[in-house]
């Protein structure tokens, strides 16, 4: 009950910043998903999804509610060293998934760097800094915003994608998917950006990242019909299991590397684990 309330208050928290910083005037709110089935039974793996946007520094524009959605290049590199000097791996969401399902290994200490909406800032400054300190990344396409301007490029994506980052889709237009009544829309939403990333990229695409971490069972069903292994939503959880990898849990990454090591604590506190003091465990 404690985790559930736990969960529920950090969510709705972030909810309300994303709908100021994000959603246009008059759009219909961000409402509250089922609570994820991540986390659920006694077998599953510590691994804590980091969750990016863009990588930028902050300019005077910028309300605090977009500040939510933007970690400054110093804010990533710090987290990476940190990181990096506290044994962390970077796995892909593929690596869980058959971790999860058929025991195969991950390091010690893994963790996923996940990155969404193509933004052009990833590129420019996480790309880098990802190559600097050993990591690789997930980066979650919005098809229909690919080649605009601030986005990346179909070939900035396939450069990725040929150096061994994750190419995961973030539907085709961005969408708040339970909110579409039609299920011709909200296949096209899912299975028609599948299959386009998956014709730029020249191989199957696996991952999901849910628009505004929105799903239901309905969304969960079209995703894993479309053959997505796992599918990522912005409920706070790093402790994750077979029944919960088409509702992933992850933690959104802005302010700073304190604020990352204390996310990481309370959430092991949440998941039952003991905190090691520089890190958190890995499989169990």
């Amino acid at each position: 009950m404690k985790r559930i309330l736990f969960t529920v208050l950090a969510f709705l928290l972030g909810a309300a910043a994303f709908s100021q910083a994000v959603l246009p005037p008059g759009s219909p709110g961000v409402r509250l998903p089922p609570i994820p089935r991540d986390g659920e039974g006694d077998s599953g793996a510590i691994v804590p999804i980091l969750i990016y946007h863009a990588i930028r520094p902050y300019i005077p524009a910028d309300s605090k509610g977009a500040r939510r959605w933007i970690a400054t290049p110093d804010t990533l590199e710090s987290e990476l060293s940190w990181l990096r000097e506290n044994g962390y791996s970077s796995v892909t969401f593929d690596a869980l998934a058959a971790h999860v399902t058929s025991g195969a290994p991950l390091p010690a200490r893994p963790v996923i760097l996940s990155f969404d909406d193509d933004w052009q800032s990833q590129y420019e400054n996480a790309v880098p800094l990802l190559r600097k300190y050993g990591f690789t990344g997930t980066f979650f396409i919005w098809v229909r915003a690919v080649g605009r301007a601030h986005h990346m490029s179909w070939d900035e994506i396939r450069e990725l994608d040929a150096e061994g980052m994750e190419i995961g889709c973030h539907t085709l237009t961005h969408l708040i998917l339970p909110k579409l009544r039609s299920d011709d829309m909200l296949r096209r939403e899912i299975v028609s950006a599948k299959d386009l990333i998956e014709a730029h990229i020249g191989h199957s695409v696996t991952s999901l990242a849910y628009p505004f971490g929105q799903y239901d069972e309905r969304v969960v069903g079209v995703a894993r019909d479309a053959g997505f292994t796992s599918a990522r939503s912005t409920w706070p959880g790093v402790f994750h299991t077979r029944d919960g990898l088409l509702s992933l849990t992850g933690l959104i990454r802005t302010e700073s590397t304190a604020k990352l090591v204390d996310t990481i604590s309370q959430q092991l506190a949440q998941a039952g684990r003991p905190s090691s003091g520089s890190g958190i465990g890995g499989p169990r």
